[in-house]
């Protein structure tokens, strides 16, 4: 947002730009939340009393669990959450609560496709001015997520560190994006909602940086200046077009 003490860019540089590289959870499925700080209120809003340090495990593990299994990479979004959901409720010894699980997957999945459909509209406003693609770490199905979304016509690349071997803050990954665009990083924007994944080394590489802020910003040690702060994605074309 203009005035935020980290925002340090101006719409004119943004819009000589050529290209715009999307980070995916965080970015493009929500208006900068964290999937962890969604169970939090998840699991509250389930009526399951579980402490958010035993969430933050659990979670984690069933992401390394998603990661590590080759059938994830096909799987769409409402058997992701039910798979992943299912491994944290196993975790927890909560083998008697289905009804809950059910229903936190279907209060992730209707929010998360919410914001899927509406940034795929802005995407297809933006495809005629820039050429677009996704960094993501993920769990090997970012592709799949992406084409079940509709946001796949409107990308060139569609990177999922799962998939590749590596990941961000990995210099390599935003090289690759880089190159399947065809553009120099002078000529890029970054959009993400993580300040050390996304921000600090697309900013390093000499990107243009716009921050998704969201609810509950986690800001590193020594934060460096980004070009832009919004809340939602949903400010992104005011500040392109």
């Amino acid at each position: 947002m203009p005035g935020d003490r980290f925002s340090v860019g101006t719409r004119s540089e943004l819009r000589r730009c050529k290209a715009i590289l999307f980070d995916f959870g965080g970015t493009l499925d929500s208006d900068g939340e964290h999937w962890l700080d969604r169970f939090y209120a998840l699991y509250e809003s389930a009526g399951l009393e579980v402490p958010r340090d035993l969430i933050k495990k659990v979670f984690y593990q069933a992401d390394q669990t998603c990661c590590d299994d080759p059938q994830v990479d096909r799987m769409g979004l409402r058997p992701l959450m039910e798979y992943h959901i299912r491994h944290q409720f196993a975790l927890l010894n909560l083998h008697e609560a289905s009804q809950q699980a059910r229903q936190m997957a279907l209060e992730f999945c209707a929010k998360t496709e919410y914001c899927l459909k509406r940034n795929a509209a802005l995407l297809r406003r933006l495809r005629n001015d820039y050429r677009m693609g996704v960094v993501s770490n993920f769990y090997g199905n970012v592709a799949a997520l992406c084409e079940e979304a509709g946001l796949t016509e409107h990308l060139i690349t569609i990177l999922d560190s799962t998939r590749l071997g590596y990941g961000k803050p990995n210099r390599e990954i935003f090289e690759r994006a880089l190159q399947d665009l065809d553009v120099t990083a002078e000529d890029c924007i970054f959009v993400g909602d993580s300040y050390d994944r996304d921000m600090l080394p697309a900013r390093r590489m000499g990107m243009k940086t716009i921050w998704i802020k969201g609810p509950n910003p986690r800001f590193p040690a020594e934060p460096e200046p980004v070009d832009w702060t919004i809340e939602s994605l949903a400010e992104l074309e005011s500040l392109l077009l």
